[in-house]
């Protein structure tokens, strides 16, 4: 049945489910399964499946009600039957390499638990809108990942089945690796709990191609503060050694709320009601975000935030969408540079080595 599996968690997806199984599928490496879990979709997502595990048996469909993304995760990873168990999510795609590459890494180094590449961020058209961390730190890595997660999604890490196990074992109910309670950041959170007893390998080059959509778990900028916080906390109350890197942690996380509810763009008219959030957002990133090597960088940063945040009230969405999509359209370009919220992602701290 294949040496890895893959596991899709779906709900109504039938946008893009097609495509991210073609990814899945499409692979150069060819012994694997594709476990696509619907998870109470009312659209066609579960017939768009089906239709597709006619043409390939490798591809399985399980139906449940729903229950969320950690719990359709651990029905897939509780079906799957590989030694090595990667994770796909239902809007997301992968380069054909992908597989390959980890597998290749984790048969090469023994001693890793869990190999992991690269991410860029594309659009719902597949145009690429930024690149990600691009972080490549093999070995230990749990303080480095509390700081910043440069794993990214849920769609990149490759896992061996044996340290899921190992983890599942640990939880007070057993009901799986992934914590519910945590959406939308649980993957951050297993990440998290991996690293305190595993190594990572890392593949220096894009894997995956996580598009960016305003409907996303993660696109709901209080609900992903709290899973987050909620997740930190955990990872600061098992290992109190990581306390000393809780400021870096902390202001890394409200650059990107920042960058997320800035990055909210309305359909129609503006959105003077998001200014008590971003408001919210900028005092908590001033009060953890203390540089050393450059003091002045929050004020440079607080004057992104506010021409953006003026912007996102004032001007109507329609024009602001269209510089979004087009900024070479755009005449002057310090106004352009400081309207475009996603170079707040360029002064997130990076970790440079790994640790432990």
């Amino acid at each position: 049945m294949g040496r890895v599996s893959v596991v899709i968690p779906a709900y109504n997806a039938a946008a893009t489910i097609a495509a991210t199984v073609a990814s899945a599928l499409g692979q150069t490496y060819g012994d694997l399964e594709v476990i696509v879990v619907d998870d109470g979709s009312t659209d066609s997502t579960a017939a768009i499946v089906a239709d597709l595990a006619r043409a390939d048996p490798r591809l399985r469909l399980l139906r449940y009600p729903n229950g969320g993304q950690a719990i359709a995760r651990n029905r897939g990873i509780a079906a799957a039957v590989g030694e090595l168990i990667a994770f796909l999510d239902a809007d997301d795609q992968w380069t054909p390499e992908k597989v390959a590459e980890q597998v290749r890494a984790l048969d090469e180094h023994p001693e890793a638990a869990i190999a992991y590449g690269w991410t860029d961020y594309v659009d719902g058209a597949g145009r690429l809108l930024h690149r990600g961390s691009y972080v490549s730190l093999s070995g230990r890595v749990l303080m480095a990942l509390t700081q910043v997660n440069f794993i990214e999604s849920g769609s990149n890490a490759m896992v061996r089945r044996s340290a899921l196990e190992a983890i599942a074992a640990a939880t007070a109910d057993g009901g799986g690796p992934f914590e519910p309670a945590l959406v939308p950041s649980e993957d951050w959170d297993l990440w998290l709990r991996l690293a305190e007893r595993f190594a990572f390998v890392a593949i220096a080059r894009p894997q995956v191609r996580y598009r960016v959509a305003a409907e996303s778990q993660s696109a709901n900028v209080r609900r992903l503060e709290r899973s987050c916080r909620a997740c930190l906390g955990r990872a600061f109350a098992r290992r109190p050694e990581l306390v000393a890197v809780r400021p870096v942690a902390l202001g890394n996380l409200y650059k990107y709320l920042l960058a997320k509810a800035l990055a909210s763009v309305p359909r129609r008219g503006c959105a003077p009601r998001s200014l008590p959030l971003v408001f919210r957002l900028w005092l908590r990133f001033l009060r953890y975000d203390q540089p050393r090597e450059r003091p002045w960088l929050p004020l440079k940063l607080s004057v992104k935030v506010w021409v953006r945040a003026i912007a996102l009230a004032t001007v109507p969405g329609p024009w602001l969408r269209s510089l979004d999509q087009r900024p070479d359209r755009f005449p002057w370009r310090p106004l352009k540079r400081s309207l475009n919220c996603d170079s707040l992602l360029g002064h997130i701290q990076r970790p440079r080595s790994p640790d432990f």
